[in-house]
């Protein structure tokens, strides 16, 4: 596997993985189409933030993108899940910083399982009155690396 910071030719690809596992999930509605997530990871994310993405094969399989110590988008190509790219992409987040975090749907069990396996503590709850796609109950977690970031 490869990880690396985002080069502008990603935006093709980045966008084309994040529309396909986001429709993985059937909780949150669909806010958005294709065409829009497109413009959204050019045009906001891809400009506005911190972009690690992990390669295989020369094709991305997963991205993370964080700014001011919160990960705003991570997210795996649907047949890489459990793969050992989130524990990667993770690893690079820890590098970058000694803490961070994040929001996470509740009902996202497998999200949280890894989130926690790696660190993270739920400290927060919502009743999605503040998301966009007003699910209940989102979580705010937390990661402190201090103790990993000794380790590399």
């Amino acid at each position: 596997m490869i990880l690396r910071l985002v080069v502008a030719d990603d935006a093709e690809p980045i966008a084309a993985l994040f529309s396909a596992s986001r429709r993985l999930l059937t909780f949150p509605p669909e806010l958005h189409g294709v065409d829009d997530d497109r413009a959204h990871i050019r045009d906001d994310v891809l400009a506005n933030q911190r972009v690690a993405v992990a390669g295989r094969h020369r094709r991305i399989v997963g991205f993370l993108a964080e700014t001011l110590d919160w990960i705003n988008y991570f997210y795996m190509a649907p047949d890489q899940l459990r793969s050992g790219v989130g524990s990667a992409l993770t690893a690079v987040v820890e590098a970058w910083t000694r803490s961070l975090e994040l929001w996470c749907f509740a009902r996202h069990a497998p999200a949280r399982a890894s989130y926690e396996k790696h660190g993270f503590v739920a400290v927060e709850f919502t009743d999605g009155q503040d998301n966009e796609a007003g699910m209940p109950a989102c979580v705010d977690y937390f990661g402190c690396f201090g103790s990993i970031l000794e380790k590399h």
